[in-house]
């Protein structure tokens, strides 16, 4: 190498003329991060498309509900509705629900979704016979529960169960009390048989019976104190299960937990369910179908496929917000 190319020194290489070294061929991490940037300036640019082709490739990986559904029911349970809301009206100082249709056939989960003040915890109510629409029906197996008495509306009642959105358990009491609070109230059951069904429903919602029987709600987690709701819900052994946002709060592996087991109440114990939510990627995981309350009316009803696939605008923009 020529004297002119080295340093004082004699010992590094100069640059040549403009002090720009040339530049070679990109090493494979710089193409790696090169691809990864322009990746994340396309991804940025179709957010929506790409949220919506995540739930599909999340949808194609394992066996849908909807799927499971029909491959498990008979026709004739896929006919007969059990909870049936038909032409609901309903309205206090403004309206809140107009001409609301829905119904949920023996064994399916029903997912409510939309945006917050759009009446779908109103929906449950109507349900639960709390609420009695201005006009329309609300079927429970058939049956108009709209002008039932008041000791009949309560006796509906005990054919459901409910999972309030911060589980509403009692805080004096213990989580055996809890659980067992509707079965001293509404059965004729023992202290043993309800002991008996306290255990049966806590080792449903996989928690250890002899560890948390004996503890106060404040000393559980969200996510166990939601599943301890759930156990309260299902203690009668209802056919109706409604729940109000059962994973609002909780962290990701506990919102999972608490997907899974209204997915298992469904696929082992054929209950049939209406679970009002905010987190799509759960409600596409575990619903029959869901329904999709905008401006006081019904905007869709059908299958996660059928949503994930939608051209709607309002569905589009709905899923991509999530």
């Amino acid at each position: 190498m020529s004297d002119d190319t080295r340093d004082a020194a004699g010992s590094r290489p100069l640059p040549p003329t403009g002090g720009v070294e040339p530049a070679g061929p990109p090493s494979a991490e710089q193409s790696a991060s090169e691809e990864r940037r322009q990746d994340g300036r396309r991804a940025s640019e179709r957010r929506p498309t790409t949220i919506r082709r995540a739930i599909r490739d999340e949808l194609a990986e394992e066996e849908s509900t909807d799927e499971f559904y029909a491959e498990t029911h008979p026709q004739e349970h896929r006919v007969t509705p059990v909870i049936e809301l038909d032409h609901v009206y309903l309205g206090f100082d403004r309206p809140i629900l107009e001409d609301v249709s829905i119904e949920a056939r023996k064994g399916e989960t029903i997912c409510l979704v939309g945006e917050s003040g759009t009446g779908k915890s109103t929906t449950l109510k109507l349900i639960l016979r709390l609420l009695v629409p201005d006009r329309g029906n609300v079927c429970i197996h058939g049956e108009d529960i709209t002008n039932l008495t008041f000791e009949e509306a309560l006796d509906a009642r005990q054919h459901m169960g409910m999972v309030f959105q911060s589980a509403a358990l009692f805080d004096s009491m213990s989580v055996f009390e809890n659980v067992a609070y509707p079965l001293r109230e509404h059965t004729a059951l023992d202290d043993d048989e309800i002991e008996h069904r306290v255990r049966e429903k806590l080792a449903f919602v996989d928690l250890d019976p002899d560890q948390v029987m004996g503890q106060l709600p404040s000393q559980l987690s969200g996510g166990m104190r939601k599943r301890v709701g759930i156990a309260r819900g299902m203690a009668n052994n209802p056919e109706i299960m409604l729940y109000d946002e059962p994973t609002s709060g909780l962290d990701p592996l506990s919102t999972g937990t608490i997907t899974r087991l209204i997915m298992k109440l469904q696929r082992e114990l054929d209950v049939t369910s209406v679970v009002v939510s905010h987190d799509i990627r759960s409600v596409f995981r575990m619903a029959t179908r869901v329904a999709v309350l905008n401006e006081r009316r019904i905007a869709f009803f059908g299958t996660p496929e059928e949503m994930a696939a939608s051209d709607d605008k309002y569905l589009r923009d709905f899923l991509g917000g999530s």
